[in-house]
């Protein structure tokens, strides 16, 4: 597969390279999915609010398969301070949550948990077992969402961010593992 150089205010979003076909697929994805959320949720389009919560969907997705590239993953495999602080800037869903009024106290126990289990995660890296915690406590996680009967289009945005940042950015997807 070929690889470009991306430009460096990209640097955190796709790594310093990274192929084309990655880039599309992010980008499709987040295109796509913030439409099914959007067609989803029945929410119009109509005030700043919504257009914002929308723009940080569209970054949960888009996130949610660039941080399974390979450069996305060398940049911060290379980084791990920086990793530990884009675990914590991601507050996407409690803003996405009073954004589109939905209720506050779900969405912190939602961002807590996935916080908190991507920072476990993170910990582990350079360790073999780093991928199976990580799908354990994102099945867990499901659950959580299943439990807290959640609006379908809310769900929908809540496993991708959990996704994205439990599964997707805190694993390092490929390093050389060690035991």
């Amino acid at each position: 597969m070929a690889y470009f150089k991306t430009p460096q205010f990209l640097h955190e979003v796709f790594g310093e390279k990274q192929s084309m076909l990655e880039v599309s697929c992010t980008v499709l994805f987040a295109l796509v999915g913030s439409w099914l959320v959007y067609f989803v949720a029945d929410i119009k389009l109509d005030n700043w609010q919504v257009i914002l919560a929308f723009i940080l969907i569209a970054d949960v997705l888009a996130g949610c398969i660039a941080n399974f590239s390979l450069g996305t993953n060398a940049f911060y495999a290379k980084r791990p301070k920086n990793r530990l602080i884009f675990i914590a800037i991601h507050v996407h869903i409690v803003a996405i949550a009073w954004l589109l009024s939905q209720p506050m106290d779900i969405a912190l126990i939602i961002w807590a948990y996935t916080i908190v289990t991507a920072c476990v995660v993170n910990a582990l890296h350079g360790k073999s077992i780093q991928g199976f915690i990580a799908a354990n406590l994102m099945c867990y996680g499901i659950f959580l969402l299943i439990y807290l009967s959640l609006p379908t289009w809310f769900l929908m945005v809540s496993v991708f961010f959990m996704i994205k940042v439990l599964f997707s950015f805190a694993v390092d997807h490929y390093r050389q593992s060690t035991q």
